[in-house]
């Protein structure tokens, strides 16, 4: 379940490149502010209740934020980095050059499309999660 008052990361557990990017953010958020998990381990209704579905959260990361709001792809990973200093300084970097941001969106959105490619080109494999 989503717990209020806590930022939640989700990822596709069944993705090699998502696993492996969800790894790395476990490292960056070193106060544990987020909690970091695939989104297979919700409930769809759980999901729902903050606007996302099953379906939202298998094409891009999503951040629920402790206030209830979500976020997707490229907002995702602003929000999670503008909690993370000096990652934080990026971003207002990203926001200050619009053409920054264009290129992130679009870089992300690419990465997020050909996801199963790169994790067999890098030899990455999916995660073994388990569903609650």
């Amino acid at each position: 379940m989503i717990e209020p008052g806590r930022d939640h990361l989700l990822f596709d557990g069944d993705c090699g490149i998502c696993t492996w990017s969800a790894d790395l953010v476990r490292r960056m958020d070193r106060d544990h502010q987020f909690l970091v998990a695939p989104y297979q381990s919700f409930a769809e209704a759980d999901l729902r209740r903050h606007g996302i579905d099953y379906a939202a959260c298998s094409r891009a990361l999503q951040v629920v934020t402790r206030k209830g709001r979500a976020y997707g792809g490229a907002l995702a990973v602003n929000y999670f980095l503008w909690r993370q200093f000096p990652w934080s300084l990026l971003v207002l970097l990203i926001y200050a050059l619009p053409i920054l941001f264009l290129l992130e969106v679009i870089g992300y959105r690419l990465v997020a499309n050909n996801r199963q490619r790169l994790s067999r080109l890098f030899g990455l494999q999916a995660c073994r999660w388990s569903p609650r």
